[in-house]
């Protein structure tokens, strides 16, 4: 059971990371973004009128991903504690 739990504590910390690195991104695109309204104006053809954020992803994949890499690292935490 003590496995278990550090797999999926190391796979919490995984997702954290993931998680908090694409909201930095995020963010620092979002700061940096200098659109050229002015002379957007000028070319009517080129007017955006639909705002994308980014793709979307089913909350069941990130569960997967969850499991699957806590199962990952059981199975090496418990070849590492055979091993050792």
């Amino acid at each position: 059971m003590k496995i278990v739990i550090q797999a999926f504590a190391i796979s919490f910390i995984i997702h954290a990371l993931y998680f908090c690195s694409m909201m930095v991104i995020g963010l620092i695109k979002t700061s940096q973004d200098k659109p050229d309204a002015v002379n957007a104006w000028n070319h009517a053809g080129a007017l955006q009128n639909e705002v994308t954020f980014g793709p979307v992803v089913s909350p069941s994949v990130y569960a997967l991903t969850f499991l699957g890499t806590g199962l990952i690292f059981s199975t090496v935490i418990w070849f590492y504690k055979k091993a050792v």
